[in-house]
């Protein structure tokens, strides 16, 4: 009897063997799609970054992910864009925290905020010590934050020469939240907001007399072929975060998951080495391009004027006091 039961009990497992390991084969080779957009220019070392991680991550995948890039406004504006990944329309969307999911958050904004930081150093510190943070507060919304990136310090380009803070007064100039319109107001400028890939239109047609970006930025979309003094203000850094689809991010495997991470922390560290060469290269292209670079002698009178603005953001409720706080011991 016993023979009898040790037989029929291999003859189970043969039979069950291939089913189990059709089941296993099944769950190994799903695919997961991988939708990733970006409103910057491909040329710049956002746009190449994005390049770097979707190539990282179909190679280390083994095609189990099949990541894709958009650029540009190929897919929209970027507040479209993070509409689009926050609804699932999209994986991916590299976007400004405080213009992306600072619609929903807007104290995110405290990241692109007047002379708050001591150099790029420090801000890539910042950048990367609030990931969590950043995902705590844009997970309710449906998304996951990875990867900070540091777009490098803002200068002002305009169409007549800005030498000193009186020369910016009353002198139209984008920006592209609230946080700049409030410094423009303190500086003395007339600021207004509009999208990125509208900048170079506005700026040919008189729209605005001039923009703000780092010289990488401004060089990568030609935005100098329509004003020509770069003023060097270094009044803001700007960044950049993947933001996920929080449901696509949360379903993977975890170890598909841990690929993106580690994809996305190359793709972060390889940007952040172009980045440092780029906006040196960059402000030399302009020079040769006709670009006047300006260097400030009253830059105490910029950082002064905008001093007024952190209790006055402060005062907008808990939550930015809370942000800026945990924004600010960070050393």
């Amino acid at each position: 009897m016993k023979k009898i039961n040790v037989l029929m009990a291999m003859l189970i497992v043969t039979i069950a063997m291939p089913i189990f390991a059709q089941g296993n084969a099944e769950g190994s080779s799903k695919t997961y799609k991988l939708r990733t957009s970006t409103n910057l220019a491909a040329t710049g070392t956002i746009g190449k970054s994005l390049t770097k991680f979707v190539e990282l991550v179909n190679e280390k995948s083994d095609g189990r992910i099949v990541a894709t890039a958009n650029f540009g406004s190929e897919l929209g504006n970027q507040s479209e864009q993070v509409e689009m990944c926050r609804t699932g329309s999209l994986e991916m969307v590299v976007a400004a925290p405080g213009t992306g999911p600072g619609t929903w958050v807007p104290e995110l904004m405290m990241f692109e905020f007047p002379y708050l930081f001591k150099d790029n150093a420090h801000y890539r510190r910042a950048l990367k010590a609030m990931e969590d943070e950043v995902s705590t507060l844009v997970e309710p919304y449906g998304m996951i934050a990875r990867a900070g990136m540091s777009q490098g310090s803002r200068d002002m380009l305009t169409k007549k020469p800005v030498t000193k803070i009186e020369d910016i007064k009353n002198v139209k100039m984008r920006g592209p939240n609230a946080v700049y319109i409030s410094m423009f107001d303190s500086l003395g400028a007339a600021g207004t907001t509009m999208d990125w890939n509208e900048i170079y239109t506005a700026l040919s047609t008189g729209v605005v007399d001039g923009m703000e970006a780092s010289p990488s930025m401004i060089y990568s979309m030609k935005f100098h072929d329509n004003a020509k003094y770069l003023t060097i203000t270094d009044h803001i850094i700007a960044c950049t975060y993947y933001f996920f689809n929080a449901e696509w991010y949360n379903n993977l495997p975890s170890d598909l998951k841990a690929i993106v991470d580690e994809a996305a922390d190359e793709a972060a560290a390889y940007q952040a080495q172009l980045d440092d060469k780029d906006q040196i290269d960059a402000l030399e292209a302009m020079k040769k391009d006709g670009v006047t670079v300006i260097e400030l002698n009253d830059k105490a009178k910029w950082v002064e004027a905008c001093k007024p603005m952190l209790e006055q953001y402060r005062a907008k409720g808990e939550n930015w006091n809370s942000f800026i706080n945990k924004l600010t011991v960070i050393e």
